[in-house]
């Protein structure tokens, strides 16, 4: 097929989604008589194009592959029990840039966890859980405001073992005061070390929630400016001399008449690997996203800048911006986001990257 033919099929398959887009799907889910248990299932698929400059800039990367494909399980035992699991499996069919092999895809347990609710000032979750490390690494990445998350959001991840952001432990998280405050303390496995007797990792977060907290296990990375929310937070992760600290805010609102919406992110991360991860250097990570929603929340044009300083004066510096645009079909659980951008390694030409994304989520 030539490239005509794919731009024709590209444009049936958007014509057909946009006639698609008013409805929603029903969840598939399996209730008790008295309604106090469940059982919930999903799915997130994400099919991706990549366009990357090669570094010496003489040719362009092309990929064609699954960025995501999950599938979820979640419900309740009781009314004070609930439970979540997911799988997943990145980038099946993208290109290996050193080998040419495409990826032939890894199924593996992304989340799982059980959770006791006490009461709305007392939940506890344990299993295999997300860090509370900063806002940007705790959102789903079905309610991304852009294509993906910030480029340094996890560079702990491999340094530390953890699974994009998870390790298995124990938390402690309520929303005490009228909900206006969130806290969550974590202690987790970290690098064990030979004969596994290294201290664990701690982390923790606060936030404060002037209009009310969000509740939910994970954050959401934008409401497409239905929703009036703020947070401002601060987190802290040690394990031996290993440190990581972190800031954040978060802010959306309608604007309009309700018709429009505005959403803004900030993060800020300081990782220090110590002697325990060598590997992990000193250094600062920002995050900057910024959304327009407009067309009655359906389209969103949106920024997504991200910075990675190192602080021995040797390491060349990065940095990452991307422009582009979100097409909400059906909100997080159908739409289509483009982007282009630059990535920047001090002392090297900058490369252009283009990305296009469709998201199914159903859950």
């Amino acid at each position: 097929m030539g490239t005509r033919g794919w731009l024709r099929l590209g444009a049936a398959a958007v014509a057909v989604l946009a006639l698609d887009a008013g409805s929603a799907w029903a969840q598939w889910q399996i209730e008790s008589k008295d309604g106090k248990s469940s059982l919930k299932f999903g799915f997130l698929v994400q099919p991706q194009m990549e366009l990357l400059e090669t570094a010496d800039q003489t040719a362009t990367s092309t990929n064609l592959f699954l960025r995501r494909f999950r599938v979820l399980f979640g419900g309740n035992f009781t009314e004070k029990w609930s439970f979540f699991f997911e799988t997943d499996s990145p980038n099946v069919g993208k290109a290996n840039p050193t080998t040419g092999v495409k990826d032939a895809g890894d199924l593996f347990i992304q989340d799982a966890y059980v959770t006791y609710n006490h009461s709305m000032a007392v939940k506890v979750d344990v299993g295999m859980i997300m860090l509370p490390h900063s806002r940007n690494g705790m959102q789903s990445a079905a309610t991304l405001l852009p294509v993906d998350y910030g480029g340094y959001t996890f560079l702990d991840a491999g340094p530390a073992g953890e699974r994009v952001g998870r390790d298995y432990g124990i938390q402690l998280r309520g929303y005490p005061a009228k909900q206006r405050l969130e806290y969550r303390l974590a202690v987790s496995q970290g690098v064990r070390g030979i004969d596994a007797n290294n201290p664990l990792q701690i982390s923790g977060r606060a936030v404060y929630y002037p209009w009310g907290a969000e509740t939910g296990f994970f954050y959401g990375g934008t409401f497409q400016g239905t929703k009036r929310q703020a947070g401002f937070g601060g987190g802290f992760a040690v394990q031996d001399d290993a440190t990581i600290l972190s800031a954040d805010a978060f802010f959306e609102t309608p604007t309009v008449n309700k018709g429009q919406g505005l959403t803004l992110q900030f993060n800020w991360m300081r990782y220090d690997g110590g002697t325990l991860l060598p590997t992990l250097l000193e250094q600062q990570a920002f995050l900057f996203e910024a959304a327009y929603h407009l067309a009655n929340h359906r389209l969103s044009p949106f920024v997504q800048y991200v910075v990675r300083d190192f602080s021995d004066g040797r390491t060349s510096d990065q940095n990452s911006l991307q422009v582009g645009v979100a097409w909400w079909l059906a909100g997080h659980q159908r739409n289509i986001k483009f982007s282009v951008g630059r990535q920047s390694l001090e002392g090297q030409d900058s490369r252009t990257q283009a990305l296009l994304q469709l998201q199914l989520f159903y859950f």
